[in-house]
C-alpha cells in the first residue's frame, strides 16, 4: 500500500465572501510537501491545514493523506 499527499490551496480575497481553488498538488512524501509549505511561508494552522497571509489575500493550504492499492 502507498500513501501519498495532496495539497489543495484556495484563495480568499479580503472584503469578499468567495474562494477559488488556485492549486493543486501531489507529493509522495510527507517532508517535501512540508518542505514546500516552509519555503512557500505557510504556517499551520491545524492539523492538516496550513495559512499564507499577504496584503490583499489569504491562501488556506489543506492536506489529505490517500492510501493506494
Amino acid at each position: 500500500m502507498t500513501k501519498i499527499y495532496r495539497l489543495s490551496i484556495t484563495k480568499e480575497t479580503d472584503g469578499q465572501e468567495y474562494e477559488q481553488q488556485i492549486k493543486e498538488k501531489v507529493f509522495k512524501r510527507k517532508a517535501k510537501l512540508k518542505e514546500y509549505l516552509n519555503k512557500e511561508g505557510y504556517f499551520k494552522e491545524s492539523k492538516n491545514q496550513y495559512m499564507k497571509i499577504t496584503e490583499a489575500s489569504i491562501y488556506i493550504a489543506e492536506i489529505h493523506k490517500m492510501k493506494i492499492k
